[in-house]
């Protein structure tokens, strides 16, 4: 049912895993017959000698038997244990065989023959075959034409008849006799041919002395039941001698125990039907339980390979594990490998890893410690997939080692995909911010070289008549003097711009453009503010000492529209290699969950910090202030003195 095709060793390993000898012993052999057509016997008998899967030298000696041609066969390939004399059988040779099969097919339900085989070996073992026919799995199966054209074969099971009415009927002083009383259509009812005869209770199968009573028929109690079995008719015989129940008394009471005989027999039927109704139904109850069984573990299985979630338990004592369907496909190895242990698992960890994973797992088993790591594994076409795998340690005795294993490989490509993404807008809004700043000091020192020698030669001029007309025209000088201050104001508001686009006095260099900053922030906002930097010039290149003179006018501004601080405290220092300043404020601080933590201004600020590989933190306490600290890195030539500390009046 899982696949329409099946290997040997598949097959072979289905078989082990069910544990027969343990499981169910009335089992003697399990087999598959697939149906092979005429036209394709010759390859089909190819394909079985070279088959290598369980025997290194294959079956040369293969062939269907017995020989003939026959429109199709139904080969016995497949035989769990192997049998050599019936491998190549074709039961289609055989009339009552193949009208069991063709029912089946037909029907799609279990079948059995009803007649004798021998089941093994030269062993005089008495067997029943029954077969369930298989259709394949993607074909519809609703008439008897659908069924018939998805069929492509049977598997089958031989059962030892003793075997299976030893463990359903415990006898005592009963005694039970199984006879196979012919077709249904030529049955011998009431035989006691011993050829004839399936189970003795009362003497093993093989003993020559079977199928005959101790005594006469006079001395027992006898009651028979017929039975039919697919195609035939079976005879159940219960018998119980007479001295058993009988006492000297009962000499003088022929009827009291012809019916206490009668009763009894009765009775006994009665609890022999009952024990066989028990274990009948106890046989359906086992089988719809494993019914659901597989259908959990079919549903645990499609969950898992929807999830990429495979599992794998570990038993340390003999290192083997177990894999799930899910763990193969994760881990790229075939599913016909019957046995695996741990250093399996080992070898298709990545080798950068396996140590770490081999330690790891060791120490959840040894100190019960939950392992969880992101690693790589190796298929076996030698690529790599991510995955996440956690393991943990049973609370059974004797423990084991359980573990799941995630497939996080696009996982993995998205988060690199991202980060990329964001690399790359790091270095376009680090680009955008450069061509920004370049496009200010352009149109900075395009007003300054244009507009204002403009301005500038319009005020000489105006200049100049107004002394000429200072004495001769007096209401004219009136108007050119309010011209001139006209000229006055719009220089000053062109100079204001200029400053806004690219303040001048970043061409002196990074001290007088803070300076010059924290100068302008005293007198626009009125707040008292520290600085405290090093005496001498500090030399860094330009993209450094512009990105720090926004990072400060952005600050500043952040602290005059929401910080509500009386005191500003502003601190440049060089530690190691890196340029630090600090910006720290005593207003209200930043509340969790207020959306000024993430505000345009400081992403902006954050974004110029890693574009030039900084590190940028802000800590703040409700009521306490907010300090904002940024980390650059500066050239060996770059350099700070000691800091000293200056403060201006407010």
């Amino acid at each position: 049912s899982a696949d329409n095709e099946t290997t040997r060793a598949e097959f072979h390993a289905y078989v082990r895993q069910l544990e027969p000898e343990r499981n169910f012993p009335g089992i003697q052999s399990l087999n598959f017959a697939p149906l092979v057509l005429a036209a394709d016997r010759p390859a089909f008998e190819r394909a079985v000698r070279r088959d290598t899967s369980l025997n290194p030298a294959g079956y040369p000696e293969f062939k269907i038997k017995p020989p003939g041609e026959r429109p199709e066969y139904h080969v016995l390939s497949y035989l769990e244990p192997m049998e050599p004399r019936v491998l190549g059988h074709d039961m289609q040779a055989l009339e009552w065989v193949a009208k069991s099969s063709a029912v089946a097919r037909d029907t799609g339900q279990l079948m059995s023959s009803g007649r004798i085989i021998q089941i093994k070996g030269s062993e005089q073992i008495v067997g029943l075959a029954m077969r369930m026919p298989l259709y394949r799995k993607d074909m519809p199966l609703r008439t008897v034409d659908e069924r018939r054209a998805a069929y492509f074969g049977s598997v089958g099971a031989g059962f030892d008849v003793s075997t299976l009415m030893q463990n359903a009927v415990h006898t005592g002083t009963l005694r039970v006799r199984l006879f196979d009383t012919g077709p249904t259509e030529s049955a011998v009812a009431g035989t006691s041919d011993p050829d004839r005869l399936l189970y003795d209770s009362g003497a093993p199968i093989g003993d020559p002395s079977k199928g005959a009573l101790e005594s006469s028929p006079n001395d027992y109690f006898i009651k028979r039941v017929s039975m039919t079995v697919g195609p035939r008719v079976w005879e159940a015989e219960f018998s119980m001698h007479r001295s058993t129940v009988e006492t000297g008394f009962d000499t003088y009471l022929p009827w009291i125990m012809l019916i206490g005989g009668l009763a009894g027999s009765t009775l006994l039927f009665s609890v022999y039907y009952s024990l066989a109704t028990a274990r009948r139904r106890a046989v359906e109850l086992a089988r719809e339980m494993t019914k659901d069984l597989r259908t959990s573990e079919a549903s645990l299985a499609q969950t898992q390979q929807m999830a990429r979630l495979g599992s794998w338990v570990l038993d340390p004592q003999d290192q083997q594990m177990t894999w799930s369907a899910e763990t193969f496909r994760i881990l790229g190895v075939e599913r016909t490998r019957a046995c695996l242990d741990f250093e399996d698992f080992l070898a298709c960890i990545h080798p950068e890893e396996r140590e770490t994973v081999r330690e790891g797992l060791q120490q959840a088993l040894v100190h019960g410690q939950e392992f969880q790591m992101e690693h790589r594994v190796l298929t076996t076409n030698g690529n790599a997939r991510w995955v996440n795998t956690i393991a943990r340690r049973s609370r059974t005795r004797p423990p084991v080692l359980r573990g799941a294993m995630r497939d996080i490989t696009e996982r993995k490509q998205t988060m690199e995909a991202l980060k990329r993404s964001q690399e790359l807008l790091r270095e376009l809004t680090a680009y955008q911010d450069r061509v920004k700043e370049d496009e200010r000091k352009r149109i900075a020192r395009e007003i300054h070289d244009e507009l204002g020698q403009t301005l500038l030669a319009l005020r000489i001029d105006v200049q100049m008549l107004e002394a000429r007309t200072a004495s001769t025209h007096p209401r004219l000088n009136e108007k050119v003097r309010g011209a001139l201050n006209q000229i006055d104001a719009t220089v000053k508001t062109i100079r204001g711009i200029i400053n806004n686009l690219r303040p001048a006095v970043l061409d002196l260099g990074l001290t007088a453009a803070i300076e010059w900053q924290v100068a302008q922030f005293r007198r626009r906002s009125g707040i008292t503010c520290e600085l405290v930097m090093g005496s001498d010039e500090l030399v860094v290149d330009d993209a450094r000492a512009t990105s720090l003179f926004r990072i400060l006018q952005e600050s500043l501004t952040n602290v005059i529209r929401h910080a509500n601080a009386s005191r500003v405290t502003i601190e440049l220092q060089q530690e190691d290699d890196q340029l630090v300043m600090r910006i720290t404020d005593n207003g209200v601080g930043i509340y969790p969950g207020d959306r000024r933590q993430n505000s345009f201004g400081l992403v902006g600020v954050e974004e110029r910090v890693h574009a030039l590989h900084g590190e940028f933190f802000i800590t703040s306490t409700p009521g306490q202030g907010t300090t904002l600290t940024v980390h650059i890195p500066v050239a060996a030539q770059d350099r700070l003195t000691t800091p000293s500390r200056l403060v201006s009046s407010e």
